[in-house]
């Protein structure tokens, strides 16, 4: 399908390398200091990106078959879901629920934490029934999640393109270091090493909270896998950035005009938008790239009164098991 035929809002997109930038070693990117990095494009001189519809998208692809969603997903690293969950207190069992940086204890006002009871069955239901249908898995799911919006711990968004982890699994396992602790890193590479696992993926379920309107205000944008070219890929990590004072493993992209970006406009909170953050396979030749990269971005003409986006993200382990 012709990309051109589809809406889409033009805007520049912020953290893109120059296509002539090369590194022979990890980029390091100091999250403490407002400076740009070497080989990103200035604020002025970014170029401009049109963002395409993926409502659009993705109901030009559906062909009504019950797998659809799941070969949607593995084609483009994201697919939108409709999904009503019975959570009514998303800050019950919310990092960042509070403006109190680090307090992972269940919000005020609830003794039961509803992300535990009722979110994570669901998303284990999604992903067993629509993303991985068939296959044989182990899921890892935190009973917290990541709250982001105004009187939260977190009340910044990501305006500026990444990916949250690198492409190896040494790369995982580094990162698992960095943010959760070396016990739980020691633990997960042993169970991705035991002979029954294949592979290993974490998929972000991200989606709107506590808002009475659809999203307008700093919609998130991800990036087409399919579009993405492994030569597009720049090694980078964030200093300064974890409580451990590890620096971090991600991927930082380099412009290519042959990207495709996509967002769904007017989120609402009956829905889920699920992306892949990572995706590795030991057979991997590397010749695939899973990972979605993705930022937030102003949208150019909101409509009405903009209500400030209130947002949480729940990033699941799926260990990809043997026949």
């Amino acid at each position: 399908m012709d990309t051109h035929d589809l809406k889409s809002v033009p805007t520049c997109l912020n953290g893109l390398f120059k296509p002539g930038f090369a590194s022979d070693h990890k980029v390091v990117i100091d999250a403490t200091e407002l400076r740009p990095t070497q080989g990103v494009y200035l604020v002025d001189e970014a170029p401009l990106i049109n963002i395409f519809d993926g409502r659009h998208l993705q109901k030009s692809e559906d062909d009504g078959q019950p797998d659809f969603c799941s070969r949607f997903f593995k084609r483009h690293g994201f697919v939108l879901l409709q999904h009503e969950s019975k959570v009514l207190n998303w800050d019950s069992g919310a990092f960042g629920a509070t403006d109190a940086l680090g307090n992972q204890s269940i919000a005020a006002n609830s003794d039961i934490n509803e992300v535990e009871r009722h979110y994570m069955p669901e998303i284990d239901d999604i992903i067993r029934r629509t993303l991985l249908p068939g296959e044989r898995i182990e899921i890892d799911q935190p009973n917290m999640l990541l709250r982001r919006g105004e009187g939260t711990a977190n009340p910044y968004f990501a305006f500026v393109v990444h990916n949250d982890y690198g492409r190896t699994a040494d790369d995982f396992e580094e990162n698992a270091k960095a943010y959760i602790g070396e016990d739980y890193a020691l633990d997960w590479r042993n169970r991705f090493d035991s002979d029954d696992v294949r592979g290993y993926m974490s998929i972000n379920f991200w989606r709107t909270v506590n808002m009475s309107q659809p999203l307008q205000h700093a919609p998130l944008a991800v990036l087409d896998a399919s579009s993405l070219h492994r030569d597009d890929l720049i090694s980078s990590g964030l200093m300064g950035f974890t409580m451990s004072g590890e620096v971090t493993n991600q991927l930082s992209l380099r412009y290519n005009k042959d990207q495709r970006w996509y967002y769904y406009p007017r989120m609402t909170t009956n829905e889920v938008l699920v992306f892949n953050l990572f995706e590795y396979h030991k057979d991997d030749d590397r010749s695939v790239v899973h990972n979605t990269f993705h930022s937030a971005f102003e949208e150019p003409d909101p409509q009405g009164d903009v209500e400030p986006r209130q947002s949480c993200e729940h990033r699941v382990g799926v260990y990809l098991l043997g026949d």
